[in-house]
């Protein structure tokens, strides 16, 4: 792999720069950051080719490349592609810089929700084949929960009943194109604008799904006033119905991702012996016992009770 990965730097005219690897993150995926003796840099996506046994549901090269060039379309700020070869798994990709909007202070979360807003209210943003939320690898993921948290391990069936139960207890979500991982470590923060990264599992979703995931961030501990400030912006432009409907559902998607986060985490500990995702477990484990006490949320809580 190490020959086809020079091969590919040189034939993108990078062979000279120096190499700088990155940690990796809950993929299979791996980063470097290349630096020419010019100072110019760029970016190397390596991850394992789409029709690959050891490929990631959900974390695709081909729908990276076709999210990337539906979100540039709606004029969002993604990378460009400098070079590609899907077949090895590689992508040479625009260096959106080290800086993230953590730490940024409230303008970077409003420039965030403006992103979002746009992505929600742009007339074509639906105008791409999309995989539904329900049907999508993040959604299928809740059933870590039960199997690594209950002592069930095999009832996940009465699990997902709970989940459906509560949605059909509302009135339908308002669908939006949704990046599904919008969250602070994917949001760069250059020249004081948003630069949107690892979108490749985008769907259609709820479209209070990217909102939770920004503000309920279990890696930065968002204030409660950025979270309020960017929850009235979000909701400004809505009808009266659909900011009815956000804060009704607000909650049940906030229950669902950490749910979905609790079983991961035991999931990568236990199956691939990542105990640094451990030191979130805790915090969001208090948080989602909290959640737990909403009436809206009852089913979940008696089948916890049960197990």
């Amino acid at each position: 792999m190490k020959e086809k990965i020079y091969s590919f730097i040189n034939k993108a005219r990078w062979g000279h720069a120096d190499i700088q690897w990155f940690s990796a993150d809950w993929s299979t995926r791996n980063y470097a950051r290349l630096i020419a003796p010019n100072g110019n840099s760029a970016i190397l996506l390596i991850s394992p080719p789409d029709n690959s046994p050891k490929a990631m549901i959900g974390h695709e090269l081909g729908k990276w490349v076709k999210i990337n060039k539906h979100f540039k379309d709606l004029k969002l700020n993604t990378p460009s592609i400098l070079a590609e070869d899907l077949k090895t798994g590689l992508i040479l990709m625009e260096d959106f810089g080290n800086e993230t909007i953590a730490n940024k202070g409230i303008t970077s979360y409003i420039k965030a929700t403006e992103v979002l807003i746009n992505m929600r209210d742009a007339p074509n943003a639906l105008d791409i084949e999309l995989i539904q939320y329900e049907d999508s690898h993040v959604y299928q993921a809740l059933r870590f929960f039960p199997q690594y948290l209950l002592k069930n391990i095999n009832d996940t069936a009465s699990w997902f009943t709970a989940w459906k139960e509560i949605e059909a207890s509302l009135a339908p979500c308002p669908r939006a194109l949704t990046h599904m991982d919008y969250h602070a470590a994917n949001l760069m923060w250059k020249n004081e604008e948003i630069g949107i990264i690892d979108f490749q599992a985008a769907c259609n979703g709820p479209f209070v799904y990217d909102i939770v995931n920004l503000l309920e961030d279990i890696r930065h501990s968002v204030p409660e006033n950025i979270k309020k400030t960017c929850k009235s912006l979000y909701c400004a432009t809505l009808s009266d119905k659909d900011k009815e409907l956000f804060n009704h559902w607000y909650p049940i998607i906030t229950a669902q991702f950490y749910a979905r986060i609790l079983g991961q985490i035991q999931y990568l500990a236990v199956e691939k012996n990542r105990q640094d995702l451990m030191k979130y477990y805790d915090f969001v484990y208090k948080t989602w016992e909290n959640l737990l006490h909403l009436p809206q949320l009852r089913p979940i809580l008696q089948i916890t009770k049960e197990t």
